[in-house]
């Protein structure tokens, strides 16, 4: 291991993991990041028991103190743990590159791939866990979106009822893993739906408009589930099941929210909670590339979403 002043934050490279961004992930739209300056903290679940949707005497006498109202706060904590994986990039590797810091972009972007593929697989667990997502429902046979006689649209409209009531919130996003996508774009009577008919043209935004749903996030996220110098096994992340939620669109502590990413930002040399590290292994003949990201996933509010499972066969 290098000594503490061999190492080096390296702010390109922290600037391009900030940026880069693999589109089959789907997590940071679930949960949006939420930026921290402690890595450890409490934070407040507004109104619990909905006060501001009771209605109070507001009518003040002349001279009278006016009634006063409150609402109570409910807290929980948050720690945001390292994420950090490293890798090595040989001299003869650098020496055959073109140009020489391809290798540091390249590994960048590795790591950063495979940090965020946990980050999805963590999410994932979370919210299609029926026992924490208790508003859901399994499909099976003639009530599975892959039967033409099913009927999601009644499906995700029954969905909504359900999470307006739990949290007077209207869902705005549908999340569809792709083999989920994949049928339901086919279904009769989505595509019954289009004007014209044309099955070509039923993508993620056609599909939020049918849905009336601000957004359709198609989670494209693969693993592979083999252990190291097996053959691969790939699986989708997601799976099969559909996903009904409301996701602010700014992120902010006060409201109601599926779940949120809690981002630590006061960590030396962090970037929006991300930190790459470059230095020289000289008996290796190496160079030896890290990144970090500083987050944790916590669900807010598991009522504002609603949960089917193997939504389709």
């Amino acid at each position: 291991m290098p000594e503490v002043h061999e190492v080096h934050i390296d702010a390109a490279l922290t600037n391009l993991s900030v940026a880069y961004r693999n589109p089959a992930f789907i997590a940071d739209d679930l949960a949006p990041v939420v930026p921290v300056r402690k890595q450890s903290d409490r934070y407040f679940v507004l109104d619990p028991d909905r006060e501001a949707f009771r209605s109070s005497d507001d009518r003040r006498a002349p001279g009278a103190e006016a009634h006063e109202v409150g609402f109570a706060l409910s807290s929980e904590s948050y720690y945001c743990e390292d994420h950090a994986l490293a890798s090595v990039i040989p001299d003869e590797e650098r020496e055959n590159a073109d140009p020489v810091i391809q290798p540091n972009i390249d590994r960048t972007e590795f790591l950063r791939v495979k940090i965020d593929l946990n980050k999805e697989l963590e999410l994932a667990g979370l919210l299609t866990d029926p026992t924490l997502i208790t508003q859901n429902e399994t499909l099976a046979d003639e009530t599975q979106w892959s039967d033409p006689d099913s009927d999601p649209l009644a499906a995700v409209e029954a969905a909504k009822a359900t999470v307006m009531a739990a949290v007077q919130a209207l869902p705005n996003v549908l999340v569809l893993p792709y083999p989920v996508y994949a049928q339901l774009r086919l279904h009769p009577k989505v595509v019954e739906r289009v004007v014209h008919g044309s099955v070509g043209a039923v993508n993620a935004d056609l599909l939020a408009q049918i849905f009336d749903v601000e957004r359709v996030l198609v989670a494209r996220a693969f693993r592979n589930t083999a252990a190291p110098g097996q053959p691969p096994e790939m699986s989708y992340v997601w799976g099969n099941d559909a996903l009904l939620a409301y996701v602010p669109a700014r992120p902010a502590l006060k409201q109601v929210a599926l779940a949120y990413t809690f981002a630590w930002t006061g960590a030396p040399g962090a970037l929006s909670g991300h930190r790459v590290e470059l230095w020289r292994e000289e008996k290796r003949k190496a160079d030896v590339v890290r990144v970090q990201r500083y987050y944790d996933q916590r669900v807010i509010a598991p009522d504002a979403a609603f949960l089917w499972k193997e939504a389709v066969a």
